[in-house]
Protein backbone atom coordinates (compact mmCIF):
# COMPACT_ATOMS: atom_id res chain seq x y z
CA UNK A 1 0.00 0.00 0.00
CA UNK A 2 1.12 3.56 -0.72
CA UNK A 3 -0.14 6.20 2.14
CA UNK A 4 0.95 10.04 1.33
CA UNK A 5 1.18 11.48 5.17
CA UNK A 6 1.40 15.14 5.51
CA UNK A 7 1.86 16.80 8.85
CA UNK A 8 0.74 20.56 9.92
CA UNK A 9 2.17 21.68 13.16
CA UNK A 10 -0.01 25.11 14.18
CA UNK A 11 2.11 27.67 15.94
CA UNK A 12 2.97 31.33 15.52
CA UNK A 13 6.34 29.76 13.61
CA UNK A 14 5.98 29.79 9.82
CA UNK A 15 9.13 27.69 9.39
CA UNK A 16 7.58 24.29 9.49
CA UNK A 17 11.52 22.35 8.27
CA UNK A 18 12.41 21.75 11.60
CA UNK A 19 8.92 19.59 12.36
CA UNK A 20 9.05 17.84 8.82
CA UNK A 21 12.84 17.05 9.54
CA UNK A 22 11.78 15.13 12.64
CA UNK A 23 9.10 13.41 10.95
CA UNK A 24 11.32 12.62 7.95
CA UNK A 25 14.23 11.06 10.34
CA UNK A 26 11.51 8.70 12.21
CA UNK A 27 10.68 7.32 8.92
CA UNK A 28 14.18 6.77 7.93
CA UNK A 29 15.07 4.89 11.09
CA UNK A 30 12.02 3.00 10.56
CA UNK A 31 13.48 1.31 7.35
CA UNK A 32 10.19 1.84 5.37
CA UNK A 33 10.33 3.19 1.63
CA UNK A 34 9.60 6.23 1.31
CA UNK A 35 9.44 9.46 -1.05
CA UNK A 36 9.81 13.10 0.07
CA UNK A 37 7.90 15.84 -1.74
CA UNK A 38 7.11 19.66 -1.09
CA UNK A 39 3.50 19.03 -0.39
CA UNK A 40 3.71 15.38 1.93
CA UNK A 41 5.73 12.29 1.82
CA UNK A 42 5.02 8.61 0.71
CA UNK A 43 4.93 6.08 2.60
CA UNK A 44 5.36 2.48 0.68
CA UNK A 45 4.99 -0.84 2.78
CA UNK A 46 2.45 -3.03 4.74
CA UNK A 47 -0.54 -1.34 6.92
CA UNK A 48 0.82 -2.03 10.17
CA UNK A 49 4.61 -1.22 10.19
CA UNK A 50 3.21 1.97 7.99
CA UNK A 51 0.55 2.95 10.22
CA UNK A 52 2.74 2.54 13.15
CA UNK A 53 5.29 5.24 11.27
CA UNK A 54 2.33 7.74 10.68
CA UNK A 55 1.50 7.59 14.35
CA UNK A 56 4.75 8.14 15.16
CA UNK A 57 5.26 10.85 13.01
CA UNK A 58 2.01 12.54 14.20
CA UNK A 59 3.18 12.36 18.00
CA UNK A 60 6.80 13.60 17.29
CA UNK A 61 5.15 16.42 15.96
CA UNK A 62 2.57 16.54 18.44
CA UNK A 63 4.72 16.87 21.45
CA UNK A 64 6.23 20.27 20.00
CA UNK A 65 3.66 21.87 18.47
CA UNK A 66 0.00 22.75 20.58
CA UNK A 67 -2.06 21.49 17.53
CA UNK A 68 -1.25 18.88 14.61
CA UNK A 69 -3.41 18.62 11.96
CA UNK A 70 -2.36 15.11 10.27
CA UNK A 71 -3.78 14.41 7.00
CA UNK A 72 -3.19 11.23 5.37
CA UNK A 73 -4.43 9.15 2.00
CA UNK A 74 -4.10 5.39 1.19
CA UNK A 75 -3.72 3.62 -1.99
CA UNK A 76 -4.55 -0.05 -1.25
CA UNK A 77 -4.26 -1.80 -4.36
CA UNK A 78 -5.72 -5.62 -3.35
CA UNK A 79 -4.18 -8.44 -4.85
CA UNK A 80 -0.56 -6.84 -5.72
CA UNK A 81 1.81 -4.40 -4.47
CA UNK A 82 2.58 -1.10 -7.07
CA UNK A 83 5.72 1.42 -6.79
CA UNK A 84 5.14 4.95 -7.21
CA UNK A 85 6.67 5.22 -10.69
CA UNK A 86 4.20 2.77 -11.82
CA UNK A 87 1.56 5.22 -11.33
CA UNK A 88 3.44 7.36 -13.49
CA UNK A 89 4.65 5.36 -15.74
CA UNK A 90 0.94 4.76 -16.64
CA UNK A 91 0.45 8.01 -17.03
CA UNK A 92 3.45 8.59 -19.43
CA UNK A 93 2.84 5.81 -21.33
CA UNK A 94 -0.93 7.41 -21.98
CA UNK A 95 0.91 10.75 -22.81
CA UNK A 96 3.26 9.13 -25.28
CA UNK A 97 6.23 11.54 -22.86
CA UNK A 98 8.13 11.56 -19.73
CA UNK A 99 6.52 13.57 -17.48
CA UNK A 100 8.17 16.47 -15.15
CA UNK A 101 9.45 15.24 -11.48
Amino acid sequence: MMVELSIVPLSKDAHLSKYVAEAVRIIEQSGIEYRLTPMGTLLVGEWEPVMAVVRKCHEAVRAKSDRVITKIKIDDFKGQSRAPEDKVQSIEKILGHEVKK
